[in-house]
């Protein structure tokens, strides 16, 4: 990916290509146009958003489409600090030269980058020299004709700190937003750095990769490529480490393979996590019986709740294309903290796409000496730039009654004072009861518009369907049933392929009922929602299940060489998908199905995390017994009542 690029080199940001060449160089090339039906070109256009996201990118693949278009636009590119001096009106000149030498070689395109540099917000604490500057650039943006034929672009990644003069038709008339990619962003994205290679990964992998890089940008995309061949290298040539002289290495036979990639993933750190970590994480394979359908059920009134297009979003210009006049909003709650632990997470993975901005305790009290009222508004001004949006608030209990009564008043008024129609989802949690909830919470948020989703411990199904895992084999039951799922959600996405394999699942899914049951089960709930949010279920999915590759690999490579076969194929050869087998045929079929109803009687009523707990325990137990697995079960599972008698007791007390 070396020498100049043009349009065709960058991944993920086909609107945005679209909008320059309509902004910036239509009007240059088609002049006569604008002039025939008297429209007036825009003067500027301003490139903000996150570090990484291809701003700088866009403007110098925007310089190599002017160079080879029939006729020639003048590109000037310069930093802003290139423009300052420390000579007292050396800057102002520097600035008129720019844009004289514009005006003789039009039409011209003028590319200041890091313009926030140059155009600091004006204030009485600045010295008079920025100010000056400042000013300057105000009177060369306002000179320009409007048939002057010189366009002015400006990147940066603190927009509020440009002066607002700035921002206002005849200066900067549009401003384009580069988000961080989303899913299928980012899978375009490592396609075009991988373009180039001999021996491609395939496109399954890619597609998994992209959702295992959830925050990542253009630049640590790139990165994690260039990482990925570097630990090929090492791999294959580890002798260039320990000699001195130049080791001769054939560049044909170096294939950057899968664990290439999975080792760069753990090497590179991405630059948005840098700054703040966003608990964004996808539904694990092991706690999805317990959360599945609350997941579903809060897309489902996502989808009525938000306005149309929001969920799936056109993020250029910072607006959505939308039919409600209200603004969405929902609230989680319930003694269960699992909305917090892991429904909060997963939703912020389900929509990734809108830049997330995060209210929590630590955001709060982050900088020492400044009020909390203050950080309340910041995150709010900052969440309101990139419209559409989603402010998020975990557990809004643990610092509601730490701040002063001040924020309080802030916080409600913040929110009570959002316009219809601003698109921000406002997605808080509260590790409380619904009935507990304070007056000033409870009344931002509108019960009867289903606005406050109240998580309920998990029925029998549920808890059945989670600890039944326990009794499955250990290896082969859990790997065939991650296989099956991901062959079901590559046949959704590529419905083509099914018909050449279509009888060999068919009849590998009526031998497994556990599986069969499953993907009926998830393609149930699919149904309910519209094609869009289906689409990114599938996505979510993926990234949950996927994680079975690398297993997957392993378990073929430890039975092909027994004659039996790998042990998926053995797994679903067994009828009815018996419970039997688990920790090296310790149990029976008729001992295993007596303990998973004795421990799905016990747990009625149990949250989440106490569910979680018992699973790890007896999970280990299992793993522990020699001799009598059904008594040690039994044991743990009498030690865990008696404790969660003592809590409710103690709990009960406090109240």
């Amino acid at each position: 990916m070396s020498g100049a690029k043009d349009f065709s080199c960058i991944g993920g940001l086909e609107k945005h290509i679209r909008v320059v060449k309509e902004t910036v160089l239509f009007p240059l090339m088609y002049g006569d146009v604008y002039a025939k039906f008297n429209l007036k070109p825009p003067r500027g256009l301003l490139f903000y958003g996150p570090p990484g996201t291809g701003k700088t990118l866009v403007a110098s693949a925007l310089a190599v489409e002017c160079s080879n278009s029939e006729r020639k636009v003048s590109f000037i590119s310069r930093k802003g600090s290139d423009c300052l001096s420390k000579w007292v009106g050396e800057s102002e000149k520097k600035l008129q030269k720019i844009f004289s030498l514009a005006q003789q070689s039009k039409p011209c395109i003028i590319f200041f980058d890091e313009v926030d540099g140059l155009a600091p917000v004006r204030s009485s604490r600045q010295d008079f020299v920025h100010a000056s500057i400042v000013s300057t650039l105000l009177v060369l943006m306002d000179g320009l004709e409007n048939n002057s034929e010189i366009i002015v672009i400006g990147a940066t990644n603190r927009v509020d700190a440009i002066d607002p003069a700035l921002r206002r038709p005849g200066r900067f008339d549009r401003e384009l937003y580069f988000p961080l990619p989303c899913y299928s962003a980012r899978k375009e994205i490592l396609s075009v750095h991988i373009k180039g290679w001999r021996q491609k990964p395939p496109q399954k992998f890619l597609a998994y990769l992209a959702t295992k890089t959830v925050g990542f940008c253009g630049s640590d995309l790139q990165a994690l490529c260039a990482e990925s061949v570097m630990c090929c290298v090492r791999r294959n040539y580890p002798e260039i480490y320990t000699t001195n002289a130049k080791y001769q290495i054939n560049e044909r036979h170096i294939k950057v393979e899968k664990q290439d990639f999975l080792r760069a993933r753990q090497n590179i750190m991405p630059a948005s996590h840098r700054v703040s970590v966003t608990p964004v994480k996808s539904l694990s394979f092991k706690i999805q019986p317990l959360l599945q359908d609350n997941l579903s059920r809060i897309l489902s009134e996502l989808e009525i709740l938000c306005p149309a297009g929001m969920l799936v979003c056109d993020v250029i210009t910072g607006k959505a294309a939308s039919r409600s006049t209200s603004c969405p909003r929902i609230l989680l709650c319930g003694d269960d903290d699992s909305h917090t632990r892991h429904l909060g997470p997963a939703l912020l993975h389900t929509l990734e796409h809108l830049p997330c901005h995060m209210l929590d305790v630590t955001t709060l009290f982050e900088e020492t000496g400044r009020a909390a009222e203050e950080a309340i508004i910041q995150k709010m001004k900052m969440a309101r730039r990139s419209l559409p949006a989603l402010l998020y608030v975990p557990d809004i209990m643990v610092w509601w009654y730490l701040v002063d009564e001040a924020a309080r008043v802030v916080f409600t008024s913040l929110l009570q004072g959002l316009d219809r129609s601003v698109h921000l989802l406002i997605l808080a949690t509260a590790n409380c009861s619904q009935e507990d909830l304070p007056a000033d919470i409870s009344c931002l948020f509108d019960q009867h518009q289903g606005e406050v989703f109240e998580i309920m411990p998990p029925g029998e199904q549920e808890r059945e369907s989670f600890f039944k895992q326990l009794f499955l084999h250990s290896a082969s039951d859990i790997e065939s049933n991650q296989s099956s799922q991901v062959d079901f959600i590559q046949t959704e996405a590529n419905p083509k392929r099914t018909q050449g394999g279509g009888r060999k699942r068919k009849s590998a899914g009526q031998s497994n009922s556990a599986e069969n049951s499953s993907t009926q089960e998830v393609s149930s709930r699919r149904s309910k929602f519209g094609s869009r949010t289906r689409n990114k279920l599938c996505t979510v999915r993926s990234a949950q299940l996927m994680t079975a590759t690398k297993s997957k690999i392993t378990i073929k490579r430890k039975t092909s060489g027994s004659g039996e076969g790998p042990l998926s194929k053995r797994a679903k050869n067994v009828p009815g998908g018996n419970l039997s087998s688990s920790s090296n045929e310790k149990l029976t079929d008729s001992e295993a199905e007596e303990l998973l109803q004795k421990i799905t009687v016990a747990t009625e009523t149990w949250p989440c995390h106490d569910l979680e707990s018992l699973y790890a325990s007896l999970e280990l137990t299992l793993e522990k017994s020699e001799e009598d697995s059904c008594a040690a079960v039994e044991e743990c599972l009498g030690q865990f009542k008696e404790l969660r008698k003592v809590k409710v007791h103690v709990k009960r007390e406090e109240t």
